[in-house]
């Protein structure tokens, strides 16, 4: 008795991307389709019986177009495995109001499993000796978790028992207002399944590529969302031999790259930092920058060109550099203000406070305007 699953969750089809420019947004709300078609290839390549998604296949219940549907719908018919079971979560819950998961369970095939009710999901009809429990979701938001009705089920300890939920994990996710379905590692797990696979929080857990006889797992976001992504996309191939012999394996799934990165820069040679970071990196990556420090004036121009060479090299970059500041010295003072005028004068005296100074001549930039 053995299962293989492919577990991912927090896909997200339809997140809108509005902030970036209409061909990044594009092509980044397509990577979200496409992740689906590489997840089913590799889990097809490790021979996964059961591919898990566990919650926010869709990142909204309205406006998800009958092409997208579709599409999502064909990449997962591509899975050769025995099942295809898909949770509601708190983006794209289930209720009878919702026409979403009534159109698109309409285009997928008998493969599928959506589970929608609080009730084990035998799995026997696929072939797998395994059940699934479910705690999905009926709301975008509510303070309690939907792990009650499992606890009073009689577990039947002959099959493989899996949970599949949706919902803040405590230490793991923030939830400080308690709206997300919020549950702990601990609550999880004094529940006699054999191995829980959450959605809802996007960083993986646990933290190690692999790991042995762990019970909980949450592959975070499949595709990066955002400049607070810190991961390249995840996925977890976990191996169920039997209830005391669990191996997993986390699995790289992302097309595109997010940066956020933070750059002191005091000389012209500090560009060579911002040049060694991004050098692996191309039109798969999307980056904001943070420059802070003083330059000299001829190095602080210099930042453009360095900018306009990333701006080539890579998808799209955000530029803050707000906190990059011109260093005053003695010639740029003297250049600028008159001689024997008070600010020159103000100004010189102030030479051996650099904060004092840099403060001063902006006080006396913006009046100058």
């Amino acid at each position: 008795m053995a299962i293989k699953i492919f577990h991912t969750a927090d896909i997200h089809i339809g997140m809108r991307f509005n902030s970036y420019p209409d061909g990044v947004k594009e092509l980044l709300k397509d990577a979200r389709v496409e992740s689906i078609e590489r997840m089913v290839k590799i889990a097809n390549i490790e021979g996964c019986d059961l591919f898990v998604i566990a919650g926010d296949l869709f990142d909204k219940t309205t406006g998800i177009d009958k092409k997208t549907q579709t599409a999502v719908a064909k990449n997962l018919s591509r899975f050769e495995g025995s099942c295809v079971a898909i949770l509601p979560g708190n983006h794209d819950y289930h209720t009878e109001m919702v026409d979403l998961w009534k159109s698109f369970l309409s285009l997928v095939d008998d493969k599928v499993l959506f589970l929608g009710d609080e009730k084990p999901y035998s799995l026997q009809e696929f072939g797998l000796d395994a059940t699934i429990y479910p705690a999905g979701c009926h709301s975008k938001h509510s303070d309690q978790n939907n792990l009650g009705w499992i606890r009073e089920e009689d577990i039947n300890s002959d099959l493989i028992n899996i949970g599949v939920g949706h919902g803040a994990l405590s230490g793991i996710s923030p939830d400080l207002d308690n709206q997300y379905f919020n549950m702990s590692i601990e609550e999880l797990e004094s529940i006699p399944v054999d191995v829980w696979l959450m959605g809802h929080t996007h960083i993986s857990y646990p933290e190690n590529d692999k790991v042995n006889n762990w019970k909980t797992y949450n592959p975070g976001t499949p595709e990066p969302d955002g400049l607070d992504c810190r991961h390249n996309g995840n996925g977890w191939v976990i191996n169920v031999y039997d209830k005391n012999d669990i191996q997993a394996s986390r699995i790289t799934t992302g097309k595109y790259k997010f940066k956020d990165e933070e750059f002191h820069m005091e000389s012209m040679e500090d560009y060579r930092k911002i040049d060694d970071f991004f050098k692996e990196y191309k039109d798969d990556t999307i980056a904001r920058i943070r420059l802070e420090g003083t330059l000299d004036e001829d190095a602080y121009k210099h930042r453009l060109q360095v900018i306009n060479k990333l701006e080539d090299q890579i998808l799209f970059l955000v530029l803050e550099d707000s906190d990059l500041k011109i260093r005053i010295n003695s010639d740029k003072i003297k250049k600028e203000f008159t001689k024997g005028s008070f600010p020159e004068q103000l100004l010189l005296s102030l030479q051996d406070d650099e904060e004092a100074l840099q403060m001063a001549y902006e006080i006396i930039s913006e009046v100058r305007k």
